[in-house]
């Protein structure tokens, strides 16, 4: 099989890319700083086809490091999280762009191809949202404001390079969730889970009435290994990935979790800026549903309900510590 490289491996998102391209047979080298990391990466350590290498991607390209030889590179480093992202205001533009540009770099040099991640956030709206949709940029500037411009950058450096002879794709992940993801980032499910799991108040920011539609990290990381060699060939660009069935208001996934996991945890109302700090923010997006236009064209559909996306999160964290959350308390 072939040998794959994912930046940011150690994360949320990298970490069931990686598990993928694994389970499929192929070799995989993971480059990852562990800023952001949910897992330690030891398994990986004693996988034989599996490296690991422990540095930002920008350190390891400037360090000598290429992709000659790699069948594919899976960018997924970034600063992410509604919450995570508040520690770089200022400087999560750049960081972003400054990581992403020397891959698209690398991956012309060795005419490797390229998967991009973005975010839905780039729309800048709410409703329900297709890739042909224009995005707009709201006025008042905020960190979330910062985030999406900066990924919106990435995808116009990395649709453009295609003129110089990239091969390369966008996806626009909506919510995605499952095991591993850390509350550290302030994303809901995995905060409402371990809420729930410990009997503690389930924290519901501003009216709950926020509508968002959950994808599992695995039927993401699946588009990846099932479907990017079509949509390469096919000259899809940007790519909407995530799951319009399973779109709930934050106060109805709040109730569900509590629900199933026959939890005692009371639901509260809360001012999310007593939590994370007077710089966070709701995103524009108030409802946020994707149309799923390229990705059900090549024949992907994505397979997890809500129901079995919570009882998964929740079956992990029965298990194991929230190892992101963990560090970042120390």
């Amino acid at each position: 099989m072939g040998q794959v490289v994912v930046t940011g491996g150690l994360g949320f998102i990298g970490s069931h890319v990686a598990d993928a391209y694994l389970a499929r047979g192929d070799t995989v080298r993971i480059i990852d700083s562990e800023v952001g990391a949910v897992v330690d990466g030891e398994d990986y350590d004693t996988d034989p086809r599996c490296t690991v290498v422990r540095a930002s991607v920008e350190d390891y390209l400037r360090g000598g490091g290429d992709f000659a030889g790699v069948d594919r590179v899976v960018h997924a480093a970034a600063h992410v999280g509604p919450a995570g992202i508040l520690h770089h205001v200022g400087t999560l533009g750049v960081d972003i762009v400054m990581s992403t540009s020397p891959v698209l770099e690398a991956c012309l040099a060795a005419d490797v191809p390229l998967c991009v991640f973005s975010s839905a956030e780039v729309y800048g709206r709410s409703g329900q949202l297709a890739e042909g949709d224009d995005i707009r940029v709201p006025r008042d500037y905020n960190a979330r404001i910062e985030y999406a411009v900066a990924k919106t950058l990435t995808e116009v450096m990395t649709v453009n390079s295609r003129h110089r002879g990239l091969r390369a794709i966008v996806i626009r992940p909506f919510n995605v969730g499952g095991a591993r993801q850390s509350r550290a980032g302030g994303f809901v499910m995995p905060t409402f889970v371990q809420q729930a799991l410990a009997g503690t108040p389930i924290t519901v920011f501003a009216t709950g009435q926020q509508v968002r539609a959950f994808l599992a990290a695995t039927d993401l990381a699946r588009f990846l290994t099932d479907h990017m060699d079509a949509a390469l060939a096919a000259g899809h660009t940007v790519i909407n990935v995530g799951n319009p069935g399973n779109a709930v208001t934050v106060m109805a996934l709040a109730e569900r979790v509590k629900e199933l996991m026959g939890s005692s945890s009371p639901i509260v109302r809360v001012d999310a800026k007593t939590i994370h700090g007077p710089l966070y923010e709701e995103a524009e997006s108030f409802h946020k549903v994707p149309v799923l236009g390229a990705a059900a064209a090549l024949g992907w559909r994505p397979q997890l309900d809500l129901d079995d996306l919570i009882l998964q999160t929740a079956d992990y964290y029965r298990r194991r510590s929230d190892v992101r959350a963990d560090r970042a308390a120390v």
